[in-house]
């Protein structure tokens, strides 16, 4: 594609005299519309080099077909995009929708916004990156943390990917820019005694029967909170995971499982089966005193007067537990690391344990528990030198 390159000239209305800029302008024409010739101007280019390479990229641009008279904003584009992810075909789940939602109009547009979306550098996106880290949190006295800057840099990352996909821009400018790091939080099961004490400590608690079942199958919050007797065989021993509960747009509802491994069926051990056969004997007893019935198979498991947990509001009494009991803090998902843990060191094998967790992929299991795998293979190692080893020794 050709262009016209020249400094621009302009008459001084003061001395009437024509004179020209100091920077370049390219003329340039997209490929026609209709038989219509579309000419298009582009400015500001300190040097006629300057100039003919961005022309050049606009022409493999135009060679890709990128749509490269597109005037959207930031703004603009992300308010479609939203939109989009609502659209009754969309596969984004309601909590994705409303983090996406929260991530652009909080921090995305107003850093973002306005700068045209074909003109957006990744200049512009480490600039938004460092506000974002010096943004302070709404309801905690400290700035966001580097995990929530990194979400906030994902959701722009995968609206930049579907323009991208669109062949609205050429290249995803994100892709240019390192990602906000994030430290791993170090995950801290509980051993025997601590789980015993933790226990104990829930003993009266609400919520009990419901802490004692995360432990015995490491099941998630929302999966925990969506289980309803018809879920639960005491009989056979057993648990299926068909459900979620989620709370988004300020609603409590059920979803699908996070994947589709998450369906699965749980072998449950003695001490959950006791606490649940007496968690339902006292639920059909409060019920009856409260007016609501007999507890149906639909009704679920671990219920607040006959309604669904809010989820934090149900980690909240989770933690209020800890400190009223003394019991040192840990938190609500390190119950599900002390199930895993606990099924590793008593000699589970790792894809089995991967199923009851509804991991995607045996390499999920692994890379999370990679320091109890660690140890348990330096134990096999250990036997293994015990028993051969030993015996090579002595036949020296």
């Amino acid at each position: 594609m050709r262009g016209h390159f020249a400094r621009r000239a302009y008459i001084d209305k003061k001395t009437g005299a024509r004179r020209t800029t100091s920077t370049w302008t390219v003329w340039y024409n997209l490929p026609r519309r209709d038989g219509a010739r579309q000419q298009r101007i582009k400015s500001g280019f300190r040097t006629r080099k300057e100039a003919e390479e961005w022309l050049s990229a606009k022409s493999a641009e135009i060679g890709q077909g990128v749509v490269t008279d597109c005037k959207l904003t930031v703004e603009q584009y992300l308010t479609d995009w939203l939109k989009s992810l609502e659209s009754p075909g969309s596969k984004v789940k309601a909590h994705a929708l409303y983090a996406y939602r929260n991530h652009v109009n909080r921090h995305i547009i107003p850093a973002l916004g306005k700068i045209q979306l074909s003109e957006l550098l990744w200049n512009d996106i480490e600039a938004a990156k460092s506000k974002w880290e010096s943004t302070q949190c709404e309801t905690k006295k400290r700035t966001l943390s580097q995990r929530t800057v990194r979400h906030i840099f994902n959701t722009l990352n995968a609206a930049l990917n579907r323009a991208k996909k669109r062949r609205i821009i050429a290249s995803n400018p994100c892709g240019f820019v390192d990602p906000p790091a994030v430290e791993e939080k170090e995950i801290t099961p509980l051993d025997i005694p601590a789980a015993t004490t933790l226990i104990r400590a829930f003993a009266d608690s609400p919520i009990g029967a419901a802490i004692v079942t995360a432990i015995g199958t490491g099941l998630r919050r929302g999966e925990l909170l969506a289980l309803r007797w018809a879920d639960v065989d005491l009989s056979a021993g057993r648990l299926t995971v068909k459900r979620a509960l989620e709370r988004a747009n300020g609603i409590t509802r059920t979803k699908e499982p996070k994947t589709k491994h998450s369906r699965r069926t749980i072998i449950l051990p003695e001490f959950v089966l006791e606490r649940l056969r007496r968690h339902r004997v006292e639920q059909g007893a409060r019920f009856l005193r409260d007016g609501l019935g007999r507890p149906a198979p639909e009704t679920l498991i671990f219920e607040r007067g006959g309604e669904p947990w809010i989820p934090n509001t149900f980690g909240t009494t989770f933690y209020e537990t800890l400190d009223r009991c003394g019991v040192p803090h840990i938190r609500l998902h390190d119950l599900r690391h002390t199930f895993a843990t606990m099924e590793l060191e008593a000699g589970v094998d790792l894809k089995t344990v991967s199923a009851s967790l509804g991991h995607s992929t045996i390499t999920t299991t692994a890379d999370v528990y990679a320091h109890v795998t660690e140890s348990l293979r330096k134990d096999a190692a250990a036997k293994i030198d015990d028993a051969l080893g030993s015996a090579l020794r002595r036949a020296k």
